[in-house]
Order: structure tokens, then sequence, then C-alpha cells
């Protein structure tokens, strides 16, 4: 929790008690600003709705604009990136393709010794190129434990 938690601060505040809270923008825009710290926390769940569940419009997104995002506390285990989507999809096509062509080298040309050595020199270059590539599904801003 923040330094400025809300049973250690000793300025000035504003507390509002009550059974049940409820904050509604009519017309427009709601908004919560702080110089430091916004914290959220329930006894439960916390839930963020954003448009309708059947919705297609582009504009009903859950939008985090920061430099770093992390899900889940450092204490139950070590942070590791989240896997670029698009990205893995493209090295692990083309690692399968990779050993399709040279299993399809192997079995077409297992009769000629020299034909074998091509195809494991084709697989090794090709392996090359798809680790020069394997950190690039990993995103630097995004992280979960």
């Amino acid at each position: 929790m923040a330094q400025n938690d809300i049973q250690t601060y000793n300025g000035k505040q504003i507390i509002l008690s009550s059974g049940r809270l409820v904050f509604n923008a009519r017309s427009d825009s709601a908004f919560i600003s702080a110089k430091q710290y916004i914290n959220f926390s329930a006894g439960d769940k916390v839930t963020i709705d954003v448009g309708m569940d059947d919705s297609d419009n582009e504009q009903n997104m859950f939008l985090v604009n920061a430099p770093r995002m992390q899900f889940g506390l450092d204490r139950f285990g070590k942070p590791e990136p989240i896997v670029k989507g698009e990205q893995l999809d493209q090295i692990l096509s083309q690692l399968m393709e990779a050993l399709a062509t040279y299993s399809s080298m192997v079995t077409a040309l297992a009769s000629t010794p020299p034909l074998l050595t091509m195809a494991d020199q084709f697989l090794k270059g090709r392996f090359q190129q798809i680790k020069i590539n394997l950190d690039n599904f990993k995103s630097d801003k995004s992280f979960t434990i």
C-alpha cells in the first residue's frame, strides 16, 4: 500500500462513509485524478464494464496507458513477459514450415546421402533464423505471474 494509505494519512481529507455510494455522470464523463496514487480495493471483486457485451464498436474498449503493466504480485512468483500472439504465431508457423520442408526432403531423398546433408544444413539455417527472432514475441510492457 502507498505511504499515503487511508489508515496512516494525517493531512486534510474527506471521508464518505455510507451503506452504498453511487457516482453518476448522466450526460458526460466522470474523472478521478490524483497527484500520486489511486487505489481501488474490494472485499469480493472489482469489475469494469465497457459497452454492450455484443457490441462490435471499436470505441468500446478497456484501455490501460502505462509504461509497464504487471498482473499479480511479485510475492506469488517472478513476473514473466506476456506473449505477443501475432509474432509468436509467425515464429511457430516458420518453425513448422521448416520442419515440414526438412521432413519432405528427408523422406524424398533418404536414399541419397549428399541430399540428406543438404536437408540437414537447410534445417539448421532456418532454426538459426528463427532463434534470432524468439525474443520478439515477448512483451516489454505487459507482465503476468
